[in-house]
């Protein structure tokens, strides 16, 4: 198996190439030659080696030098420093292809020699692998498995007949197993540098291109991109694609996306093309689904390394030709009020509207374990937003919602954004979507005018500013402490003195003051005492003096 992986590029002539940097080609002599280099300095010292390169030629140069001294080899996610630090990774067992890393260097010349390489051992590959909560975890492969999955991928859609483009990292196992090994393998050319963008892909792409990429990408294509030439595949994993994003690329490119369902842990599990929006999963060859007593899907397959089926977190639902469906993560079922609640059933509300684009809703242990909604809106949901108000905008969602939910399944919070929220994989992180939702405790301040011991704000009192927040659910306002606070502290930005509000006189509160009003501040400083006078709409809502501190 680990014969036929490496067969091509170590019986391939020197000047045959096998990646693209830019407009010039990298030959298998010069790959070759930069990867036994490598190994001579690896001999020097033992243990786990972490690889890191930016680049897909080095990279896999680097990946064979250590497979041929016998090490393991961890790849880091990214290259931030600390992030290095955090797992382990420091200069003695680092090797890249950045001047910025302090570690061993790898890079493959424009021009090189080197005869066939010598045995490749079996090895293992580690991942960095952070699922929903951010947090790095290793999963170790065994290049077999790898080899494996390879080998399936060249018999259910052949040898890519022109060069891989790709917007994922090879850092990760998709974007190594389709960007890199399987182009490889076949004897077909790969770019080495990523293309970040979708203008990039256009000016690279040739005639039966294949296009490596992910729902982050494809979910966001410029309207004005057309590619040169159709490609032969677009592939994207990472998450399931919107039906939108698929049709979207299939009408600016002429071709629709092959999706492909699987995890780091599990390999490759299933494929579909969504020819109709929700189209069922069909299993790779060699691979076995099923679902356990929990209604779970389980994989069992060449490519997780288990003697016993590996459990996905997905709810599935069978069809009689052997396809499936996926209904939600089981992992994502949350406690409000004491009672359980599906995020997938919320959102699957939520997408029915037709205002909802995309949505994804995440629970919020620092309010009391409330639910809130990251809503992606339609174009008419953007024109009645901008009408209404968040706030209004968010009242009326969640009305439509009780058609279909429970109180405790309503999300409280909103925000609505021009997408959600997800890493270069295309997951969502629960710690990323919730720090959405921390709040402000002072308004936005639109403009400002001091005139020595006067200062006027212009205010708006942004729906998300945490005063709002139980006072009251459905009609919130903008409580008297809040008013307090919000003069003190503006007070003691401009001339540094401290209000605290304990020492109070002729306070008045005359009308609420309301999520997305706005209004005028005053405050004049006397001596020790400040002066405070809220206005909005000509009519004084609120007034009085506090004493600062001595």
């Amino acid at each position: 198996m680990m014969e036929a992986l490496w067969s091509f590029l170590s019986g391939a002539e020197n000047s045959t190439p096998v990646a693209c940097r830019g407009s010039r080609d990298l030959s298998a002599g010069a790959l070759r030659a930069a990867a036994l280099s490598l190994a001579e300095d690896l001999r020097k010292n033992e243990g786990a080696v972490f690889l890191y390169c930016e680049d897909a030629a080095n990279f896999t140069a680097g990946l064979i030098g250590a497979l041929i001294c016998g090490r393991d080899i961890l790849l880091p996610a990214h290259s931030a420093p600390a992030y290095l630090a955090e797992i382990g990774a420091k200069r003695q067992n680092l090797v890249s292809d950045l001047s910025t890393l302090d570690g061993m260097h790898v890079s493959v010349a424009e021009d090189g020699d080197a005869g066939a390489l010598p045995a490749i051992p079996d090895g293992r590959i580690g991942f960095f692998t952070s699922g929903t909560s951010g947090d790095p975890k290793l999963c170790m492969k065994a290049m077999t498995q790898l080899s494996a999955e390879v080998a399936v991928l060249g018999n259910l859609w052949g040898t890519p007949a022109g060069a891989v483009v790709g917007t994922v990292s090879h850092q990760h196992i998709y974007g190594l197993l389709f960007r890199v090994l399987w182009p490889l393998a076949s004897g077909s050319v790969f770019f080495s540098r990523i293309h970040e963008t979708w203008e990039s892909v256009a000016e690279s792409i040739g005639e039966h291109g294949t296009v490596i990429s992910s729902p982050a990408h494809l979910g966001r294509i410029p309207p004005a991109v057309r590619l040169r030439h159709k490609p032969a595949f677009i592939f994207s994993s990472g998450g399931p694609l919107t039906p939108q994003a698929a049709q979207g690329a299939l009408a600016q490119f002429g071709c629709l996306p092959t999706e492909v369902l699987g995890s780091t842990e599990t390999g490759g599990v299933a494929w579909r093309r969504q020819v109709e929006p929700g189209e069922a999963w069909t299993p790779l060859p060699r691979v076995e689904v099923s679902a356990d007593a929990d209604g779970a899907l389980t994989v069992l397959s060449p490519f997780t390394g288990a003697s016993v089926p590996v459990p996905m977190g997905d709810a599935v639902e069978f069809l009689e030709d052997g396809r499936f469906r996926l209904k939600g993560r089981l992992d994502r079922i949350v406690k409000v009020e004491g009672k359980r609640v599906s995020l997938p059933r919320v959102e699957e509300a939520l997408r029915a509207l037709p205002q909802v684009e995309d949505v994804a809703v995440t629970d919020l242990p620092d309010r009391g374990g409330a639910l809130g909604a990251i809503v992606v809106l339609t174009g008419e949901g953007q024109a009645a937003l901008s009408a209404c108000g968040s706030f209004r905008y968010s009242r009326d969602f969640r009305a439509a919602l009780r058609r279909r939910l429970e109180p405790m399944e309503l999300p409280r919070f909103w925000r609505f954004v021009d997408e959600v929220p997800q890493n270069s994989q295309g997951k969502r992180i629960a710690s990323v979507m919730r720090s959405l939702f921390r709040s402000p405790e002072l308004p936005q301040i639109e403009s400002e005018n001091r005139e020595g011991d006067k200062v006027e704000f212009d205010l708006l009192l942004q729906p998300d500013l945490r005063w709002f927040e139980g006072h009251f659910p459905d009609q919130p306002i903008l409580p008297g402490v809040a008013q307090l606070h919000i003069a003190s502290v503006l007070a003691e930005r401009v001339w540094g003195i401290e209000f605290p509000g304990h020492d109070m006189s002729r306070v008045k509160f005359r009308r609420v003051m309301q999520p997305g009003e706005r209004v005028s501040l005053s405050l004049v400083r006397r001596e020790r005492r400040l002066d405070f006078q809220y206005v909005s709409g000509g009519e004084i809502v609120a007034s009085g003096t506090v004493r600062g501190l001595e």
